[in-house]
């Protein structure tokens, strides 16, 4: 998701939104990242559990 224009952001990164399964295709885009939407709360534990799954995966 880009939220800005090339000239103020000369920069990459991401921003992962996980999904619980079964959300439907046409709500997991910006549906999914839209406050409005409702916010699904991760504990901290299971947050650092995710980021350590995040980082195993990614490759460089």
């Amino acid at each position: 998701m880009s939220l800005g224009s090339q000239q103020g952001n000369a920069h990459l990164h991401w921003h992962l939104a996980p999904l619980p399964p079964g959300v439907p295709y046409d709500e997991q885009q910006f549906h999914a990242v839209m406050r409005t939407n409702g916010i699904v709360t991760v504990d901290d534990d299971r947050q650092a559990a995710l980021a350590h799954e995040i980082r195993l995966r990614i490759h460089f």
